[in-house]
């Protein structure tokens, strides 16, 4: 019997799902996604998390019993060993056993990991890193996530909360996290941070095609219009991205400072405007890094929205080969 792999990316805003074979192959390419459930609590979450698995097995009419195992990339930090979530602030999820809990309803091998680890696994394993013995991860979207292999490996510290770029305070005294911390680069760059930040400018009377193109309605406001503004010349999109950039360059010295990795990977939709934002970003960088950073020590993944899902993928294949 041809046995497969059910994969998973619990995301903050968006639940992904797919069947992968035994060689890394995702069958028909097919990502099956759906939005998430975090606002609900754990429970919603789970309900989420088996709806769309068992689509999948229905979609490819899949008997239960061809399935080695399921990977699952969910927010961290995250003890990857148990499979819990351990604290995720922005989705409210506490010492939450999601891998038991699946053990429980499909009686198959689940591994579990950060979705941040899981990007790095991915880039390192498949991706624009291959083959690179340390690779750091961070993915700019909802959220800032992280991770990092080192050696060859993935590096979760002694309590699973290594990696956590996106909680590195780069304002002391800036605005609060639910971390717990203040400035953090979640805070500053993630796609949650550019919405709120436009929002705060357009109440404050200022001016952009950005603006314009929501109607002047703070609840229109997106990264989108922004990206689109720049590309129209709009002065304030421009002097908002050089700003994205000098937040990321500040950041990408401190992990370049700690870690002297073979190479940095970002993702995330936020990267997609990277055309307006990379020149400031390097600038910082090169000017707070210890070391010279050459232009290919920093790269974009191809991988984009399945990242993780790769990474799952060689997160259970490794651990049931």
């Amino acid at each position: 019997m041809k046995q497969y792999y059910l994969i998973m990316d619990i995301g903050m805003t968006k639940t992904t799902c797919a069947l992968f074979t035994t060689d890394g192959i995702c069958v028909d390419d097919y990502f099956y996604v759906i939005p998430s459930q975090t606002a609900f609590g754990a429970e919603a979450v789970l309900a989420n998390t088996k709806n769309a698995l068992d689509h999948i097995l229905e979609h490819f009419k899949v008997d239960p019993g061809s399935v080695a195992g399921i990977g699952v990339g969910g927010p961290g930090p995250l003890d990857a060993a148990r499979g819990v979530i351990i604290d995720s602030p922005m989705m409210g999820v506490k010492n939450f056993a999601m891998a038991d809990r699946l053990r429980e309803i499909y009686h198959v091998p689940v591994a579990m990991d950060n979705d941040g680890n899981l990007g790095a696994l991915a880039e390192q394993r498949c991706g624009v890193a291959k083959g690179m013995s340390n690779v750091l991860y961070m993915t700019v979207s909802t959220g800032c996530g992280g991770g990092a292999v080192l050696n060859g490996q993935i590096h979760r510290g002694s309590h699973y909360s290594a990696a956590e770029f996106g909680h590195i305070s780069i304002d002391p005294e800036g605005e609060k996290c639910p971390c717990g911390n203040r400035g953090c680069v979640e805070m500053l760059a993630s796609g949650t941070a550019i919405t709120r930040r436009m929002r705060a400018d357009l109440l404050a009377g200022k001016k952009s095609m950005a603006f314009e193109a929501a109607g002047y309605d703070p609840d229109k406001v997106k990264g989108a219009l922004l990206t689109e503004a720049a590309a129209a010349g709009d002065e304030y999109a421009l002097a908002f991205y050089r700003q994205e950039g000098r937040y990321l360059g500040q950041a990408l010295a401190v992990y370049f400072n700690c870690f002297d990795p073979d190479v940095f990977v970002l993702g995330g939709g936020v990267t997609k405007a990277r055309a307006y934002f990379h020149e400031e970003m390097m600038r910082e960088l090169r000017e707070r890094a210890i070391m010279e950073v050459p232009d290919d020590r920093v790269k974009y993944s191809v991988m984009n929205d399945r990242v993780v899902a790769y990474g799952a993928y060689y997160l259970i294949k490794e651990q049931t080969a």
